[in-house]
C-alpha cells in the first residue's frame, strides 16, 4: 500500500473523470440540440404524428448527428483535459509533497528519477516504470540508498563529487537543474519546482568555494520571444498546409501547448541562477 501519493497521482484520476463527464454531457446535449433545430430530424417527425416516419432513414439521421456530436465533444474534451492538466500542474509546482523528499533525497515518480546526496557526492539515476510503485513504497519506508539502487537496478548511476562540479545552472520556473562535471552536462530532475528549490538549498552549500554565483533576469519580452516565434510558426504552417488533419494538429499544438507557455513566459519571466 502506498502511504503517500504525488500531486500528479492524486489529480490524474480526477482529470480523467471530469474529462469523461464533459464528453458524455456535451455529446448528449449536442445530439439534442441538432435534433431540435433540424426540422427533418427524428425528434420532430415523432412529434408530428401526421408525418410518416421511415425508421431506417430516421436512424441514419440520428447516427449522423451522433457522430458529429462525438467529434465535437472529443474536441471539447481534449481542450478541457489539457486545460485541467495545465492548471493542476501549476498548482502542484508550489508544494512540497509529503513522502517524496527528505533532507538529502528527492524522489520523482512522474519522470522516474531519484536524486540523493551521499557523503560528498551528488547521486542520481533514472529508473523504469515497472519498479516505480515498489520503489516509492520502499522510499517512503526509509529504505537505505543501497537498497533503493538495488531495487531500481538502473542502467547507470551518476555519482558526481561536489568538489568536481564546474557549473550548476537552474531556471526558477523549471523542475530541472544542470550540473557540469568533467566537461559533460548532466540533467537532474525533480518532481516539481518547489522540491528542486528545496534540493538547491543544500546543494549550493556543498559546491566548490571558487564557483561564483550569477543571477540572470530576463524581461517579459525576451522571456516570451522564443515561444512567440514558435506560436507564429505553428499558426503559419496551419494556414498554408492543405491537409485537414495536419492543419488541425498544428492548430491544436499552437492553442493547447504554445499559447499557455507563451502566457506563462510573459507573466512569469525566466530567472536563471548560475554557479560558475
Amino acid at each position: 500500500m502506498i502511504k503517500y501519493r504525488s500531486p500528479s497521482q492524486k489529480s490524474q484520476y480526477v482529470i480523467w473523470s471530469v474529462t469523461f463527464a464533459i464528453f458524455i454531457f456535451t455529446t448528449f446535449w449536442s445530439v439534442l440540440f441538432v435534433e431540435y433545430f433540424d426540422p427533418d430530424s427524428y425528434l420532430w417527425k415523432q412529434l408530428d404524428q401526421a408525418a410518416f416516419v421511415d425508421s431506417y432513414s430516421a436512424a441514419e439521421g440520428v447516427l449522423e448527428h451522433f457522430l458529429n456530436a462525438v467529434l465535437f465533444s472529443a474536441f471539447v474534451s481534449v481542450i478541457a483535459y489539457f486545460v485541467l492538466k495545465h492548471l493542476c500542474v501549476r498548482v502542484s509546482q508550489g508544494s512540497l509533497p509529503e513522502g517524496f523528499y527528505t533532507q538529502s533525497s528527492w524522489l520523482d515518480v512522474d519522470d522516474k528519477y531519484l536524486v540523493l546526496i551521499q557523503a560528498d557526492e551528488l547521486v542520481f539515476f533514472e529508473f523504469e516504470r515497472r519498479v516505480a510503485k515498489r520503489l516509492q513504497i520502499e522510499y517512503q519506508h526509509s529504505a537505505s540508498v543501497d537498497e533503493l539502487i538495488a531495487l531500481a537496478d538502473p542502467k547507470k548511476v551518476r555519482r558526481i563529487p561536489f568538489d568536481e562540479i564546474s557549473e550548476l545552472v537552474s531556471d526558477h520556473n523549471s523542475d530541472i537543474f544542470y550540473v557540469k562535471h568533467k566537461g559533460q552536462r548532466h540533467r537532474v530532475v525533480f518532481i516539481n519546482q518547489t522540491v528542486k528549490a528545496h534540493a538547491l538549498e543544500l546543494v549550493q552549500l556543498l559546491l566548490p568555494e571558487e564557483l561564483e554565483y550569477h543571477r540572470n533576469e530576463r524581461t517579459r519580452f525576451k522571456a516570451a520571444l522564443p515561444v512567440l516565434a514558435i506560436f507564429i510558426s505553428l499558426g503559419m504552417f496551419a494556414m498554408v498546409i492543405d491537409m485537414v488533419l495536419i492543419r488541425y494538429l498544428f492548430s491544436l499544438t499552437a492553442l493547447l501547448i504554445a499559447m499557455p507557455k507563451l502566457f506563462s513566459c510573459y507573466l512569469d519571466p525566466k530567472v536563471t541562477e548560475i554557479w560558475r
